[in-house]
C-alpha cells in the first residue's frame, strides 16, 4: 500500500467514523432523549449531582455537544439554574472520556470489522424494512451507526499502520510538545469532534507514528479544541449560550494549561502508579486523569465562577421576555417549561402592575422576599404605567407566536392540550390587568375622597383584594397535589365571589343624593376587583393544572 494510498484510506476511515458518530447519536436522540433529559433535570440539585449526571449522560449518549445544547435549553427555560449547568457541562468532559476507554481495551484487541460489517448490514436492513415505524428505525440508525463509527476506526487503524511502514517517522522527532497541542487544537476545531480526535491519536500512537508525550500533548489540545463547538452555537446568541460557551472554555483552557504543564508527572502517575504500562492504555488514563483532576478543582469554585459569567454577559436590550427567547422551538418539551415559566413571569407582572396602580408597595402583602424582589424588578423603575401595561400585552402576543410556532411543529394531542391551557393562562393574566386599568381613574377618585364610608369601601377593597393577591402569589410558588390545588383555588373563588356579593348588597342600600361618587361606579369596581381576582385564579388553575 503507498503512501498516498494509505492517506486516502485514512481520510476515508475518518469521513466513515465521523458519519457512524453522527447515526448513533441520531438514533440516542430519538430513543432516548427525553428519559436523559429527565435525568439530566433530576441530578441538577447541587453543583456535584450535577457534575455526575454529566459525566454519566455523556458516557451514554457520547455527544458533550449534545449535552451542552441540553444544558443550554434548561437554563433558558429555568428549569435549572445556571450553577448545575455549568457543572453539567464541566461533567461532560469527562464522560467523553469512556470512548477511549472502549476503544483502548477492545478496539486494538478485536479485528472491528467481523463486527462492524454485520451492523452495518442489519442496520441498513432494518432502516430500509421498517422506515414507518420510527422507533424501530431509530434502533437501525443506532446499530448502523455503532456499525460505521468500528468499520471508521479499523480503516484508520490499518492505515495508520501501514503510514508507519511507508513514513519516516523521524522527521516527526524533535519538536517541542506544544506543537503537538496546537496541532490538536487546530484538528479538534476543524472535524468538531474530540472523540474522533482521540481515535486518531490512539491509532497514531498504536501504530507507532507518535511517542506516548506527543500523543498526550495532543489529546490535550484536543479537549480544548473541542470548545469551538459551542463557542460557534453562542456566536449572536443570548447571554445564557455565551455565559455556557464561556464556562466551557474556561474549564478547558485551565485544565489544558494544567495537563500540559505537569504532562511528565501525570504519565509517570499513570504509568508507575496506576500501573498501565501499555501506552494506548496509559494514553486514555491520563485523559481521564487530568479532566478527573480539573474537575475536583473546579467544583468548590463552581458558584462564584456561576456569578461572575453572569456578570460578565447580560442581554443588552430590555426584552419583555424572560425565558422563551432562551429555547428553540424544536425542542417541545423544554419549549414548554419555558412557555409555562414564562407565563408564571406575566402572572408575576400582572401583580406587580396592579400593586403600582393601588399605591401599595409590594412588602405589604407579607410574601417571601424573593417574591418581593421579583414584583420590584418586574419593569424599570422609570417606565410609566401604559407602557408597563403594553409590555404585558407584548408578552402575551411573543407567547402566541411562540407557542404558534411549536403547535406546528411535532407535537403530541396532550403536549398540544396542555400549550393551549398554559395561553388561556396568560389571557386570564391580561385580563387581570385590565379589570384594574379600568376603573384606575375611579381609585384615584376614591383615594382622594372625603366621606368616611367612601375611605371605607375603598379601604375594604384594597384589604380583601392584597389578602387574595398574597393567595396567588403562594400558589404560584409552592408544589401542591393537584387535588390539594383544585380545592384551595374553588375555595378562594367562593370567598371572593361571597365578599363580593355582601358589598354589592350594601352598595345597593346606599343613599346616594350627597355622594362625591355615584353608586353606579362604586358598583362597577367592586365588580372589577371580583373579575381581577378570579381571573388570577383561573390563570393559576390553567398554568398548574391544565
Amino acid at each position: 500500500m503507498s503512501l498516498s494510498f494509505s492517506l486516502v484510506m485514512f481520510f476515508a476511515g475518518l469521513g466513515v467514523f465521523l458519519y457512524g458518530m453522527h447515526q448513533l447519536e441520531n438514533g440516542l436522540k430519538a430513543l432516548s432523549s427525553e428519559s436523559f433529559k429527565a435525568l439530566l433535570r433530576k441530578s441538577t440539585g447541587n453543583p456535584v449531582s450535577s457534575v455526575a449526571g454529566g459525566i454519566v449522560t455523556t458516557m451514554i449518549l457520547q455527544s458533550s455537544s449534545m449535552v451542552g445544547l441540553i444544558m443550554m435549553a434548561f437554563v433558558g427555560a429555568g428549569v435549572i439554574p445556571l450553577v448545575n449547568a455549568v457543572g453539567v457541562v464541566m461533567g461532560a468532559n469527562l464522560g467523553t472520556t469512556f470512548t477511549g476507554w472502549v476503544v483502548a481495551t477492545l478496539g486494538f484487541k478485536l479485528k472491528l470489522a467481523q463486527i462492524a460489517i454485520p451492523a452495518i448490514g442489519i442496520g441498513g436492513l432494518m432502516a430500509v424494512a421498517l422506515e414507518q415505524r420510527q422507533t424501530l428505525k431509530s434502533w437501525a440508525e443506532l446499530i448502523m451507526g455503532l456499525g460505521l463509527l468500528l468499520f471508521g476506526l479499523d480503516i484508520m487503524k490499518d492505515s495508520m499502520e501501514a503510514l508507519a511502514q511507508r513514513f519516516d517517522i523521524a522527521v516527526l522527532q524533535g519538536y517541542h510538545a506544544i506543537v503537538y497541542l496546537l496541532v490538536g487544537v487546530l484538528f479538534s476545531a476543524v472535524i468538531q469532534s474530540s472523540s474522533a480526535a482521540m481515535m486518531i491519536t490512539l491509532s497514531a500512537l498504536h501504530a507507532g507514528i507518535v511517542p506516548l508525550e506527543a500523543a498526550a500533548a495532543l489529546v490535550v489540545g484536543a479537549d480544548l479544541g473541542t470548545t469551538s463547538t459551542m463557542i460557534l452555537g453562542s456566536l449572536g446568541g443570548n447571554a445564557v449560550k455565551k455565559q455556557l460557551a464561556l464556562a466551557h472554555v474556561l474549564f478547558n483552557l485551565l485544565t489544558a494549561v494544567f495537563a500540559f504543564l505537569a504532562l511528565p508527572w501525570l504519565l509517570a502517575l499513570v504509568q508507575s502508579g496506576f500501573g498501565f504500562q501499555e501506552p494506548v492504555l496509559a494514553l486514555v488514563a491520563f485523559h481521564s486523569t487530568f479532566n478527573l483532576i480539573g474537575l475536583c478543582l473546579i467544583i468548590p469554585f463552581l458558584g462564584l465562577l456561576s456569578r461572575f459569567l453572569e456578570r460578565r454577559f447580560v442581554d443588552p436590550v430590555q426584552d419583555v421576555r424572560t425565558y422563551i427567547q432562551n429555547v428553540p422551538t424544536s425542542m417541545v418539551t423544554e419549549a414548554m417549561l419555558a412557555l409555562g415559566k414564562e407565563v408564571e413571569c406575566l402572572l408575576v407582572r400582572v401583580s406587580a402592575l396592579n400593586l403600582r396602580s393601588l399605591k401599595i408597595a409590594p412588602e405589604k402583602l407579607a410574601v417571601d422576599t424573593e417574591t418581593q424582589q421579583r414584583i420590584k424588578h418586574s419593569f424599570p423603575a422609570e417606565q410609566t404605567y401604559l407602557d408597563s401595561y403594553a409590555d404585558i400585552k407584548q408578552l402575551e402576543e411573543a407567547m402566541l407566536q411562540y407557542a404558534n410556532e411549536v403547535l406546528a411543529g411535532s407535537v403530541t394531542e396532550q403536549q398540544a392540550n396542555e400549550i393551549h391551557s398554559l395561553l388561556i393562562a396568560a389571557r386570564h393574566g391580561v385580563y387581570a390587568a385590565k379589570a384594574l386599568k379600568d376603573i384606575r381613574e375611579n381609585l384615584v377618585a376614591l383615594r382622594h375622597a372625603k366621606p368616611a364610608r367612601f375611605k371605607q369601601f375603598y379601604q375594604q377593597q384594597i384589604t380583601g383584594y392584597c389578602a387574595d393577591l398574597k393567595s396567588v402569589l403562594v400558589l404560584l410558588k409552592e408544589k401542591q397535589e393537584p387535588a390539594a390545588l383544585r380545592e384551595t383555588i374553588a375555595s378562594l373563588k367562593l370567598s371572593n365571589r361571597n365578599t363580593h356579593d355582601v358589598i354589592e348588597r350594601d352598595l345597593f342600600r346606599m343613599n346616594e343624593d350627597d355622594a362625591e361618587v355615584r353608586v353606579s361606579t362604586l358598583l362597577n369596581v367592586n365588580r372589577e376587583f371580583r373579575a381581577c381576582t378570579h381571573n388570577l385564579l383561573e390563570a393559576v388553575n390553567y398554568l398548574k393544572l391544565g
